[in-house]
This record gives C-alpha cells, sequence and structure tokens, in this order.
C-alpha cells in the first residue's frame, strides 16, 4: 500500500490489520530552553515551591482579602437592613459559594501548573539526554557504534520496551533491521514484525513520522525517518506494550534523535571510507618500497606484526597502537627518495629518517606518523640518529620499530647470508638492552618470545 505524502488520518497496516496513524507536517523540534535544560531535580522542586507560594499569595490577596472584606461590609451594613430571614440565609450561601468556587478555581489552577512543570521537567530531561548523547557522537568512529547508541538512547529516552534502527541498502530494497534495543526486542519483533515493517515503510516513503496507536493494551509504535538530502536513509523505531502510549511531543523527540542519528552516520561512514582509504594507500606505498629496494621483500609487514604484538603488551591501545602499525609499515618509506643502487651507509639512512618523516608530514593523514618515522633510528643511549635524543626523549612508538626492525634484519633471510635464529637474536637484543634498545621493552619482546607469542617466519609473497 503506497502512501502519498500529504495522508492524513487512519491508514490500515494489511499485516496488523490496526490503524497507523501518520503525524501530519514536519516536526520541529523546540530548541528553546536548551540553554537551562540541566537544571537539578532540586531546583524543580524550588522553583515549584516557589510558585506555589506566588499563586497562594495572589490568591490570597485577589480572593480572600475581597471576599473577608465583602463579608465584613455584608454583616455591617446588608444583614441588620434586611428584615427576612430568607434574604440572610441567601446572601450568606451566596457569600459562601463565591469562596468555594474561589477555593476550587485555585485548586484546580495550581494542579494545571504542577502537571505543566512536571511535562517540562519530563522535556528537559529528554532534550538534556539529546545533548548528552550528541557530545558522545564525537567518540563514535563505527557505523555500527553510532547505531547501537541511537538505539538504546531512543529506548530510555521515550520509555520503550524495545527500540530499532532499520537502514537502507540498495536503492530497490526497503529498510533492514539494523541494531535493536531491549531485553525483549527480538521477541516483540518477531510477534509484531508485521505491523512494525509496515510501519518502518510508511515513514520511510513519506519521509514523515508514523504513529500506531495502542488499542487493548497491544502495542504502541512510533517510526520516524532517518532524513539526508537524498531521501531517507533509515528509520528509528520505538515500540511501547501494555499501557504505554505516544505524545506527539516524544515524536518531535524522536526525530530530532533521528536527525542527530542521520549526522552521526554520514559522519561515521566517511571515517570508514577514510580508514579504508588509509589502509589501502598504505598497503600500495609498502608493495612500491619493496619493488623500488628489490631485497629485504615484506620487511615493513613484519616490522608491523611485532610491533603491534610488543605494542599490546606494554599496554599501548587506541589511536596510539594504530598510529604504531602505520609508522612501522611506512618506517622505511624514506627510501623511495633515495637511489636503490646507492651504497647503504650511515649517511644514507639518515636520509631515508629525514626524508620519510618530510614525506609523511606533508600529508594530513599521515602526519602524526612523522616523528615516529623520523627517530626510529634513535638509540637509547643517545648515540643514534637524526638528533641523538635518548631515553623517554625518543617516542615510545620509535623504540618499538627500532627494536623490532633490528629484530626482522637479524633474523630476515634477505639481510644475512646466514640469518640468526630467534634465540640468537634475543641474546643480541639483551646484550644491547640500555645501548641501543629501551631495556623494558627488551624485557618485554623476550617474554613475547617465551610466551610463543612471536613468529618468526619466511618473509610473505610479493
Amino acid at each position: 500500500m503506497l502512501v502519498p505524502r500529504g495522508a492524513r488520518g487512519a491508514l490500515y497496516s494489511r499485516a496488523a490489520g490496526r490503524p497507523i496513524r501518520l503525524a501530519t507536517g514536519g516536526l520541529r523540534p523546540d530548541r528553546q530552553g536548551m540553554g537551562t535544560m540541566h537544571s537539578s531535580g532540586s531546583q524543580s522542586r524550588l522553583f515549584a515551591g516557589t510558585l506555589d507560594r506566588a499563586a497562594f499569595l495572589v490568591f490570597f490577596l485577589g480572593a480572600v482579602v475581597p471576599l473577608v472584606g465583602m463579608a465584613v461590609v455584608m454583616d455591617r451594613f446588608a444583614f441588620p437592613s434586611v428584615e427576612s430571614g430568607a434574604i440572610e440565609a441567601a446572601l450568606i450561601a451566596g457569600l459562601v459559594s463565591i469562596g468555594v468556587l474561589t477555593l476550587g478555581s485555585f485548586l484546580v489552577l495550581r494542579e494545571m501548573m504542577h502537571r505543566t512543570l512536571a511535562r517540562m521537567d519530563r522535556d528537559n530531561e529528554r532534550l538534556s539526554g539529546l545533548l548528552e548523547w550528541s557530545n558522545g557522537l564525537e567518540a563514535a568512529q563505527h557505523v555500527t557504534e553510532v547505531l547501537a547508541m541511537a538505539s538504546t538512547r531512543a529506548r530510555e529516552m521515550e520509555d520503550a520496551a524495545a527500540s530499532y534502527v532499520f537502514l537502507k541498502g540498495d536503492e530497490d530494497a526497503g529498510p533492514s533491521l539494523a541494531a535493536s534495543a531491549g531485553p525483549e526486542a527480538d521477541l516483540l519483533y518477531t510477534r509484531h514484525a508485521g505491523a512494525i515493517e509496515e510501519l518502518v515503510r510508511i515513514a520511510s516513503e513519506t519521509r514523515r513520522p508514523a504513529m500506531r496507536e495502542a488499542r487493548s493494551g497491544e502495542l504502541a509504535a512510533a517510526a520516524v525517518p532517518l532524513p539526508s538530502d537524498a531521501g531517507a536513509v533509515g528509520v528509528l523505531a520505538v515500540l511501547k506494550t501494555g499501557e504505554g502510549h505516544i505524545e506527539p511531543h516524544e515524536v518531535d523527540a524522536l526525530a530530532t534523535l533521528a536527525g542527530m542519528c542521520s549526522v552521526a552516520l554520514h559522519n561515521a561512514d566517511l571515517r570508514d571510507a577514510q580508514r579504508n582509504f588509509f589502509s589501502h594507500v598504505t598497503d600500495i606505498l609498502v608493495t612500491a618500497l619493496d619493488s623500488h629496494l628489490g631485497f629485504h621483500r615484506g620487511h615493513g609487514q613484519r616490522v608491523a606484526q611485532l610491533s603491534n604484538r610488543l605494542g599490546r603488551a606494554i599496554g599501548l591501545e587506541g589511536d596510539q597502537l594504530q598510529r604504531l602499525h602505520f609508522a612501522a609499515l611506512l618506517h622505511d618509506i624514506g627510501m623511495l627518495k633515495l637511489d636503490r643502487n646507492q651504497q647503504m651507509s650511515r649517511a644514507t639512512c639518515e636520509k631515508h629518517c629525514m626524508q620519510g618523516s618530510r614525506m609523511l608530514s606533508r600529508i594530513r593523514l599521515w602526519r602524526e606518523l612523522a616523528p615516529i618515522v623520523y627517530h626510529h633510528h634513535e638509540w637509547f643511549d643517545g648515540t643514534g640518529y637524526p638528533d641523538r635524543i635518548a631515553g623517554a626523549a625518543i617516542p615510545i612508538e620509535s623504540r618499538i620499530i627500532g627494536l623490532c626492525d633490528a629484530v626482522d634484519s637479524m633474523t630476515s633471510e634477505s639481510s644475512y647470508r646466514t640469518p640468526r635464529s630467534l634465540d640468537l637474536a634475543l641474546v643480541e637484543l639483551q646484550r644491547c638492552a640500555g645501548t641501543q634498545f629501551d631495556p623494558k621493552l627488551v624485557e618485554a619482546f623476550a617474554a613475547l618470545a617465551r610466551d610463543g607469542m612471536i613468529d618468526i617466519g619466511p618473509p610473505p609473497e610479493a
């Protein structure tokens, strides 16, 4: 069943046979008051108490005092002149009725005021949660992280039994389930798949929020599209069971969350593409380096493998471990600037460190790798090159790469006519600990070797 964009009123799902209502018009989340939405519960209670006192003061001055004054005037002037007891009783009854109506009006107004404040508090909490979630998006590096955060936040924000994120695949295919949140999310989806998928389809095709009203204790549901310039890229849906129902202002908040989710998905997708490009270009350069040198083939990959294991062993993680990996792959990239027939010497090696650093520093994605590559031939005692710095002044990534570079050079068939075994390489590391190599790194590398975590094998195929 296709739904025109201007459709209003009840829509019926073929699968569920229950009315599904589309929210009319676009959602315009209210952004007013965002600067004050972080007020605490105690401040809200204090504000409510202040309003109670102000309302009572207004009631007292505007109703009680005039009513008492009217009673005094009637007692002094009206009642003495009235001869009939029935008229006097009627006046008293009228006076009491005015007082009761005034008090009743005050109590009704007070209750309405408290309900309004309670709703404002709920809206502020919901918007505050949205802001906190948007700040958390900055740390989301992958699409899967964004999807998990969006489904969890939607369920918490709407106090729903379950929430789902659907994403479009191919152009001709409809949105498919990509993430869910809630202890019974899978069970509820199985039970109500037809109604949920119809609601999702409507929201996706019309690019408008769609709602399903609860009847006889059955589920209530809402679905909002994930907007983009090219149309909805997916749908965010929530389910409420039992007596739960979904208010229009909750759909507004859900639409705001969907908009933020759409932006986050776009950014995460760009980051994934960037990482993919980064990895492939690095692989291309490492392959080009192997071809340029014509010997020591696979050296960069092996150094990266050893460096990753040593880095993890000493506690490196996240971005630092990633920098270590790519710097290890590219640590000899400066060799591309040197004549392949040039005789290798200390001066030549110094040049390749500087050339590699200069090449990487000009590329924004690799700029953080430049100092690591520049210093990977520094010695722990300060007698290395190019700057002759020592100890902790040498970046930890450079110290790791320098050690693993030496291990691969000692054990590689393309470096020595008679390559050393891993045991002999460990002996050489111990001998040079404190001079060429960081003693703590030597100790950590030896421990990995004892645990069978170091593989010294043939170079990879070209």
